[in-house]
């Protein structure tokens, strides 16, 4: 996938994440939740947040510098010896 394609994407994933985050906790309070299950959905719901903000600061960072993103490509490439053997 492309460095923008990502960054739109995670961007896009970020937006729906917080709704529905949002939504879930704001149901789970509204609604008569077991009081022993809103601090889960509590945690399941920031933890979310956090890491889909987590994804798009790193999609963003390989926008500022796309050095970066090659690097990261080749790091994963096998190493191999010379065939002459040099």
């Amino acid at each position: 996938m492309s460095t923008r394609r990502r960054a739109t994407a995670a961007r896009i994933f970020v937006a729906l994440t917080t709704l529905v985050s949002a939504g879930l906790l704001a149901a789970a309070v509204l609604v008569p939740a077991p009081a022993t299950v809103v601090p889960f959905v509590m945690v399941a719901c920031l933890g979310c947040s956090v890491w889909a903000g987590y994804q798009l600061a790193s999609a963003v960072d390989a926008l500022r510098d796309p050095q970066l993103e090659l690097r990261r490509e080749l790091d994963r490439l096998p190493e191999t010896e010379h065939p002459l053997g040099l």
